[in-house]
């Protein structure tokens, strides 16, 4: 888009006006930057590629960063008719294997996806950076759509979009959202079955597209704003959930802190549940997949078996993969070992996180914080998954690990009764009326962002919450709402 002209300022004043809180007391406090913007944010960006190395500088050396093939800026949009306006950005990154041939991918004609990518700058910054999660195995980089949707499940309209004054960036993980939320088509036969976990788009979406994004989301926000973010978080739900725990266990040094809904932590383990059918037949899948959707909704208990068939082509693909790579019968669930380390996440790769935030507070500086989320009726990420990660995380302190009150001072777990995967049930009406079904009422960001500063933030809480105060509950508490495995 060209330079903005004059005729467009009276427009923009107002809604810088508005951005800033003029008539919306609600708003963050902000910097107008938009400006720096009108001269930054322009389509001379179109198409400049630019090399790993720009990246260098946004990398730790204790935990390493994985590379990229460089990346493509395809898109710049300066957005002037929106509260608040802001400058779009989109584009790809590449991958590291050679012409996008992966050694560990068994079909030599196969070519590895890129990365893609948008970031939203807003032109009332707060001077903060979002990167947000995504959801089941495959989802869309529309950031605006992602951030619209985030802010309309923590925050009431009139309180403001939750996003709104934040840089935020989200990337698909090279999994492509066109593919349908569940289709793992990114994992590849591999000549044997160890090769799979070796994949480069494995890799991506079990945790090195994480680190990919934010460095690429860092470097551009810089270029165009000439500032680095006082603070980064990252926020997501179900494998954004998950994606938010892999960031702090991988590069605890990179994020103030995340929050983390319904994160399937074991996902592989949570895999294995599922019957793998021996045909998929897709009226039997997409029966089953809106009867689990309405049975959790009308507040009942979903049953394997429903939730085996709606998930059947996930399973059946899966384990033509591991049978494609040479496995043997048992080669669904020997695949799904392999994936573990690369997808799930475990309580003691958190040390490193806590540790790091007991000695900001030691030394008089903000403190990193974990805010995690999970409903006690979820019939998708059952509530055994945040239960007994919470639970372990707990005991850490008897390992020696980590001290008792670092856990305490930096970890927040809600469970949410009558809270499904993402939605209230209808039993959640009755015990409070005018209950928004997508509507936690709970700003968790900015809940975070607080506490993230002050110790002493008093945080609010999702509706229905069990433990509205956020406190580890008991491992009673967690076996009595069902949220701890069967001894």
């Amino acid at each position: 888009m060209t330079k903005t002209r004059n005729p467009v300022r009276p427009i923009r004043s107002l809604l810088v006006a508005l951005a800033c809180g003029a008539l919306a007391p609600w708003a963050q406090a902000a910097t107008d930057i938009s400006n720096t913007l009108v001269r930054t944010c322009s389509n001379q960006l179109d198409g400049s590629q630019y090399g790993d190395a720009v990246l260098d500088g946004f990398r730790g050396s204790r935990f390493p960063s994985p590379k990229t093939g460089g990346f493509k800026v395809t898109s710049v949009q300066q957005v002037w008719l929106a509260l608040p306006a802001y400058c779009l950005i989109k584009g790809t990154i590449q991958p590291t294997s050679p012409g996008g041939v992966d050694p560990a991918v068994k079909d030599p004609s196969y070519r590895v996806r890129d990365i893609n990518y948008q970031i939203y700058i807003p032109a009332q910054w707060n001077g903060k950076f979002v990167q947000l999660g995504g959801g089941g195995f495959a989802w869309k980089s529309d950031v605006v759509a992602a951030g619209t949707q985030t802010g309309q499940q923590f925050a009431l309209p009139l309180q403001g979009m939750a996003l709104a004054n934040y840089a935020v960036v989200l990337s698909d993980a090279g999994a492509d959202g066109s593919n349908g939320a569940f289709d793992p088509d990114f994992v590849r036969p591999g000549r044997k079955l160890a090769d799979v976990a070796r994949q480069e788009m494995v890799k991506n979406f079990g945790q090195d597209s994480i680190k990919k994004s934010l460095d690429v989301g860092l470097y551009l926000l810089k270029k165009l704003t000439g500032a680095a973010p006082t603070d980064t978080y990252f926020v997501g739900i179900s494998t954004g959930g998950r994606q938010a725990l892999k960031a702090i266990a991988n590069w605890p040094e990179a994020y103030d802190g995340i929050v983390a809904g319904a994160p399937p932590v074991d996902e592989t383990n949570l895999l294995k549940t599922l019957q793998v059918p021996d045909t998929v037949n897709d009226w039997t899948t997409n029966w089953a997949s809106a009867s689990a959707m309405l049975t959790s909704l009308f507040g009942q208990d979903v049953s394997p078996q429903t939730l085996s068939d709606g998930l059947g082509a996930t399973s059946r693909y899966l384990a033509n993969v591991a049978i494609e790579s040479g496995a043997d019968y048992d080669g669904y669930h020997r695949l799904l070992d392999q994936l573990a380390p690369v997808w799930n996440v475990r309580p003691d790769e958190l040390v490193p996180f806590l540790r790091m935030s007991a000695r900001q507070k030691r030394d008089g500086g903000k403190g990193k914080k974990i805010v995690i989320y999970q409903g006690t009726s979820d019939f998708l990420v059952p509530c055994t998954q945040a239960g007994e990660f919470v639970r372990q995380l707990n005991g850490l302190p008897a390992g020696g690990q980590v001290a008792a009150g670092d856990i305490r001072n930096a970890v927040r777990a809600y469970f949410v009764e009558d809270y499904s995967h993402g939605f209230y049930n209808t039993n959640a009406v009755l015990k409070r009326l005018g209950l928004t079904p997508l509507q936690l009422n709970w700003n968790a960001l900015a809940d975070l962002d607080r506490w993230v500063h002050d110790d002493q933030a008093r945080g609010g809480a999702p509706s229905l919450a069990r433990n509205a105060s956020g406190e580890i509950p008991t491992a009673q508490a967690l076996s009595a709402w069902r949220c701890v495995a069967a001894p």
